[in-house]
């Protein structure tokens, strides 16, 4: 399972680096027939290590509300991603009421950018039954536990549940 490691690891370093705003595909051998999983971050550059718990949380509530069971270091799916925030400056133009008519206002912006890569893998035939790509803009970087998980299931909502649920 090492030697697989290595191109997911590009994988998701080319995700995170990609400006697609979502991409997400689901196997059609993605089937349920699985029923317990484990998580593993992929430290990549870019990847924020404070944001793994909530992520970890979200990550582990929407599979199990899909039926799947959690374990710490081992199962029959593996769920590897990076996530990262960004600052990107902005440029924001507004219309202004003067007196003497419409005039355009220039502002400068600091803004978050949230990059997200996570693919769901069957540990028994390496086969990739998940994958999601993620680029959004955070009006909040301050995100809570309840946005992330509500996040996650939104983004987890194609993957299917656990056939014996």
């Amino acid at each position: 399972m090492s030697r697989l490691i290595l191109p997911l690891l590009c994988l998701l370093l080319a995700a995170c680096a990609g400006s697609d705003p979502a991409n997400i595909s689901v196997s059609p051998a993605a089937n349920g027939r699985q029923s317990t999983f484990f998580i593993q971050a992929v430290r990549a550059q870019g990847h924020r290590e404070d944001l793994e718990d909530r992520f970890d949380l979200a990550v582990r509530r929407a599979l199990e509300a899909k039926g799947y069971r959690y374990q710490d270091n081992s199962g029959e799916l593996r769920v590897i991603y990076a996530v990262g925030l960004d600052s990107q400056t902005g440029i924001v133009q507004r219309p202004v009421v003067t007196g003497a008519g419409v005039m355009t206002q220039t502002q400068i912006t600091d803004q978050e950018q949230a990059r997200l890569a996570l693919q769901i893998i069957d540990e028994a035939t390496g086969q990739v039954l998940y994958q999601a790509q993620v680029a959004r803009q955070l009006h909040d970087p301050k995100i809570t536990q309840q946005a992330v998980d509500e996040g996650i299931a939104r983004l987890l909502k194609d993957f299917p549940a656990h056939a014996g649920s």
